[in-house]
């Protein structure tokens, strides 16, 4: 399977899941129809699926026009954010104990499901399990970025604490897929928290440069909130973030 990156409106990221072999592709996070409808027409794929991480427009915002009248297309998401994600038609029972069995496979792979609430109360983590020795592939949506998390619109600090470090529990090796380009910012504000960290500085000094995936090594080394001690300090982190201008 190739994972490729769909740029989106001003800063997001959907992604592109493609099994060679057969010409199927899988979506993540279409916040509009247009880039990935242009991205799977490139390849001369066909949609099978839809992956929502959680019910924000600008990451379910072109599901709509991409199912169309295709039934056979499925949406997966939360089944918490049932009538919040439009055509949604797999409602995942998962916990925020422990990766759950979705029943849903991707060319061949496994697909796993984690509830992260914080930034909303129906986040779900997304993970495709590697093969051959291949590293897991994590989908965060907006609870996790590349050194930062999202903001705390429906959930609360100590949610989003157990979900970064539930997500940050798994391989270092493993990638994870975030929902939007903020890497230059959130390195500029973990530099402001952790001055004398020499691995925000030597991350910051590789930009410009893909950014996408990161993975659970970087976020353990660099993420501020990941590397909170405890759900006040993540709070605290969170509302100087909220407030920061460097």
């Amino acid at each position: 399977m190739t994972i490729e990156p769909v740029p989106c409106l001003r800063d997001n990221y959907a992604y592109l899941l493609r099994d060679p072999g057969t010409g199927d592709v899988w979506l993540v996070d279409p916040s509009e129809a247009d880039p990935p409808a242009r991205a799977i027409a490139a390849v001369g794929g066909r949609l099978r699926g839809i992956l929502a991480t959680h019910h924000h427009h600008d990451h379910v915002g072109g599901i709509d026009e991409l199912v169309g009248e295709d039934g056979d297309v499925w949406v997966a998401g939360h089944a918490s954010d049932r009538g919040r994600i439009p055509r949604q038609t797999e409602f995942v029972e998962a916990g925020t104990d422990a990766w759950q069995d979705t029943g849903l496979a991707l060319a061949g792979r496994r697909l796993l499901g984690l509830h992260i609430p914080g930034h909303t109360r129906g986040a779900i983590a997304w993970r495709l399990v590697g093969e051959g020795g291949e590293p897991d592939d994590v989908f965060t949506g907006d609870t996790l970025f590349a050194a930062g998390c999202g903001r705390l619109f429906e959930g609360t600090p100590a949610q989003m604490h157990m979900s970064l470090q539930q997500l940050t529990a798994l391989p270092p090796s493993t990638r994870l897929w975030f929902g939007h380009e903020y890497t230059a910012a959130n390195l500029r504000f973990a530099a402001a928290v952790e001055p004398d960290n020499r691995a925000v500085a030597e991350r910051a000094d590789g930009l410009p440069g893909r950014t996408t995936p990161t993975t659970v090594a970087d976020e353990r080394a660099t993420n501020p909130f990941v590397r909170a001690d405890s759900v006040e300090e993540l709070a605290a982190r969170r509302r100087a973030k909220d407030e920061f201008r460097g």
